[in-house]
């Protein structure tokens, strides 16, 4: 038997295979890009491209020729990686021109532009004493724009001067930069936009003076520091945003006068093709409405086209879509109670459904002016795939992708080509280059499970991996994934570990590449479980609605629920049930084992306490805010259930991380003191959210190998059947 071990899970060569990263077209549709460990550093990335018409794939730069010093990121872009969850070293993003001609990326906080074609490819644009963020090209690339010093600022890269488009920027006011809501609850990334024409930016300025000023301890290593930071904490008051035109000629700034409420978000900001209307989505604060608004730059005239109206919270989608060479959009709604597209007129009401059914669609790929070409879960909610529908024939769906697979695809602007990363269960990801129809053009990355692979050793020492149905109390389906203990004998018994997310916005049960640490975990001779309870994602609203305004109750019934399936199986040992979880997953962690005496032991990461100390986009979407249900944030946190801690428990935090900070453990810590209620902890100095990197991670599951085999197996490897 091969034994699968912590070292190799996080060790070089990823064990995962080498599939690449950050794979995107040209934009002429000729080359695809992407990020591939370096043969010296598997965390390092360098960057690569595929020639299509040839069919061969070089090294374009070696990120560690140029990274000759590493600096220290700032602090606006060590918290925008933490959100985007970037966790590589060397080239971790990069930019095509709009031209095709070249490629822009940033290293060690400078700007680099590697120009096709020329026999000095490499151009080094910013020195070492600044350091720039949030990077575009203008869409005729002609200028390269970011945020320095929380100024938008640009560079003409015809004659490489330096232009400043704001200089108020500093201390609570930046701009061209989303903010900490946006970036960590609404997914908007980007605080500024180019008009089609190029002419325009529209950004937003950022006032946080409004925001609460809380401190934050970051315990590292050798040092302890305290940020003043302002977090905008359930039912305070959030950032003041203000949207601004610039002229790129004239640098003239003018704000735009937008009617609404002052304690709205604004979500998502578009260009129509007219260069002249902002496409403007406001959601009212307590996220029962967003509204559509068309605004004019020029007459400041603004315009509701649509709002979407919700009892309990609307999801915010990244859908709409102008067409090219019409006054139409797309646009996603669910107000069916699924995520749909509607193809919607930009100058009167009119309205098509282009999708419908019980089933989600996510994301809209690619559009032209026949077909839009999108991901959903119309087969199965198991797995996503790429769909294709024709304007003209609304709900005429047609199926690109292969089924058995999770996909998760990008398609070339000329709509010929499109790049499949896909997995399945017991699949490693698959990186695949196919036309427009889905046949298969070139393997990219065949990643095939054969002896070469870095997990081949392993494979014939895997448990059994199955999927399954079992029903809520109220009559919704719950799916579910097992991995059964490797070389099981039915002679004996064995533990179980409920590894549980179970927060809203996410999905974990699907046919997707099982990570390794689940074989390592069987091969050890622990069972795996893992249930998407309601509230989790990607199975419509009615599934998600029930955890309204009291959050940790509906989600441990259907965890619960699994429990039971699980004390049915006669290989089970019901005695020895474990369940760990990190973030949503560590909160559940604890109401679970504060609500049910069947855990052995338990292990919460990161998890949130009381969700007083999370933030308002979040807490107020599934909670309201604070003043409207003050009885649920009660019952939500889990200090009410503490002396009903049935099990072992082990909890591990980052003592640096900013977004379910610190003092949520540090509270319970002393709640279980005061009730004398024994437990471990684990704490990581320096450490964020996401609590990254191979030491840290070898450390860590090291931790909970040790904590998880003293409570959950007995002196013997397994309990004997009785007879």
């Amino acid at each position: 038997m091969n034994q699968l071990t912590l070292d190799r899970i996080f060790g070089d060569p990823d064990i995962n295979g080498a599939a690449p990263k950050s794979l995107q077209f040209s934009p002429d549709g000729m080359n695809v890009t992407f990020l591939k460990s370096s043969t010296e550093n598997f965390e390092c990335l360098d960057l690569w491209t595929y020639e299509i018409e040839r069919g061969q794939a070089r090294l374009l730069v070696d990120s560690n020729l140029l990274e000759t010093e590493k600096r220290i990121l700032s602090t606006a872009e060590k918290a925008r990686r933490e959100r985007l969850r970037i966790n590589n070293e060397g080239i971790v993003e990069y930019y095509w021109s709009p031209n095709s001609d070249a490629l822009l990326f940033p290293l060690s906080g400078n700007l680099y532009l590697y120009k096709f074609g020329q026999q000095q490819p490499l151009q080094q644009l910013t020195g070492s004493d600044t350091f720039e963020t949030d990077i575009q090209f203008s869409p005729n690339g002609q200028h390269l724009s970011f945020v320095r010093a929380q100024n938008l600022c640009l560079i003409d890269l015809q004659t490489l001067e330096h232009k400043q488009l704001t200089t108020d920027g500093g201390g609570t006011i930046s701009n061209g930069l989303a903010e900490f809501i946006a970036q960590e609850e609404m997914h908007r990334f980007e605080g500024y936009w180019w008009s089609y024409d190029s002419r325009k930016i529209a950004f937003t300025r950022v006032d946080e003076s409004s925001v609460e000023v809380s401190q934050r301890y970051e315990i590292d290593a050798d040092s302890f520091s305290v940020y003043d930071q302002r977090y905008p904490y359930t039912g305070t008051a959030n950032a003041e945003i203000t949207l601004i035109t610039a002229d790129i000629s004239s640098g003239e700034l003018s704000a735009i006068t937008l009617t609404r409420q002052p304690d709205s978000y604004i979500c998502r900001i578009d260009w129509l093709r007219d260069n002249i209307h902002l496409a403007i989505q406001v959601q009212s604060r307590d996220q029962r409405q967003l509204t559509l608004n068309f605004y004019n730059i020029n007459t400041h005239e603004q315009k509701v086209r649509l709002q979407e109206t919700s009892n309990t919270w609307i999801n915010l989608n990244d859908n709409f879509h102008p067409l090219i060479n019409s006054t139409q959009f797309i646009w996603g709604s669910e107000r069916s109670g699924f995520n749909h597209l509607y193809l919607m007129d930009i100058a009167n009401t009119s309205t098509q459904q282009l999708t419908k059914g019980d089933w989600v669609v996510t994301d809209v790929k690619a559009i032209d002016e026949q077909h839009c070409y999108f991901e959903g879960y119309k087969d199965t909610p198991l797995e996503k795939h790429l769909y294709q529908v024709k304007l003209n024939q609304p709900g005429q769906i047609k199926r690109i992708s292969e089924t058995g697979f999770t996909h998760l695809c990008s398609i070339s602007s000329n709509k010929q080509y499109f790049i499949d990363q896909c997995s399945a269960a017991e699949t490693p990801q698959q990186v695949l280059l196919r036309d427009i129809s889905g046949k298969l053009i070139k393997s990219l990355e065949a990643n095939k499970l054969d002896k070469s692979h870095p997990f081949s050793p392993f494979k014939k020492d895997l448990g059994a991996i199955s999927f399954g149905e079992l029903t809520a109390n109220d009559g919704q389906t719950l799916q579910y994934r097992l991995i059964k203990p490797a070389h099981l004998s039915m002679d004996q018994t064995y533990p179980v570990i409920i590894t549980v997310y179970g927060g809203p916005g996410v999905q974990r049960v699907s046919n997707d590449w099982v990570p390794p640490w689940h074989h390592y975990m069987a091969q050890r001779g622990y069972g795996l479980f893992q249930l998407d309870n309601r509230g989790s994602t990607n199975r419509g609203k009615k599934f998600e609605d029930p955890i309204f305004k009291k959050l940790g109750e509906i989600e441990v019934l259907d965890q619960l629920r699994g429990l039971e399936y699980l004390h049915q199986q006669n290989w089970v040992d019901n005695d020895r049930i474990g369940v760990f979880g990190h973030s949503y997953g560590g909160y559940m962690t604890l109401m679970m084992m504060m609500r049910s005496n069947a855990f052995k032991a338990g292990i919460s990461v990161a998890p949130v306490t009381d969700w007083s100390l999370y933030d308002t986009h979040y807490t107020e979407r599934y909670l309201a805010h604070p003043e409207k249900n003050p009885q649920g944030y009660i019952d939500s946190s889990v200090f009410p259930y503490i002396k009903n801690l049935s099990g072992k428990l082990l909890l591990i935090h980052g003592m640096a991380d900013d977004n379910v900070l610190f003092s949520n453990s540090t509270r319970l810590y002393k709640a279980l003191q005061d009730e004398n209620i024994p437990f471990e902890i684990m704490n990581y100095p320096g450490a964020k959210h996401g609590l990254t990197g191979r030491k840290t991670n070898l450390h860590r599951y090291s931790t909970m190998d040790r904590f998880f085999d003293n409570h959950l197996k007995s002196t013997a490897a397994n309990q004997t059947i009785s007879s």
